[in-house]
């Protein structure tokens, strides 16, 4: 069996119906604000090593997102394990590279690397 290719570093997207409430949820968890820009929808926050974005009005459901790896390899992998991609790899109009595929039960699990972060 081949060694699975690096995933990249991992956070939860939630799509939210208000950010600023979302955000105040949060950090009363205890997560703190570590980049984003709220007036524009979006935030990722950190608890200790788990990393959660919040999004609103820029994604349609809550999804696994693996960022920072080789898009292309991972996807190859996966079909080569014959798991099916929704979308197979593609360098994406933001210029980053994409891919979707979903778990048994329908969640959205997306691979994304923008240039900058290679």
């Amino acid at each position: 069996m081949p060694q699975a290719p690096d995933l990249g570093w991992f956070e939860l997207c939630l799509n939210v119906k208000d950010i600023k409430i979302s955000r105040e949820f949060y950090q009363r968890l205890g997560f703190k604000v570590i980049g984003g820009m709220e007036k524009e929808g979006w935030l990722t926050l950190q608890l200790k090593e788990f990393k959660l974005a919040l999004y609103q009005g820029h994604i349609k459901e809550t999804m696994l997102n693996f960022r920072g790896g080789d898009v292309f390899a991972i996807a190859e992998y996966l079909k080569a394990e014959g798991l099916e991609m929704e979308m197979d790899a593609k360098v994406e109009s933001d210029s980053s590279a994409g891919a979707t595929m979903r778990d048994p039960d329908g969640n959205m699990i997306y691979f994304n690397t923008h240039p900058d972060e290679v």
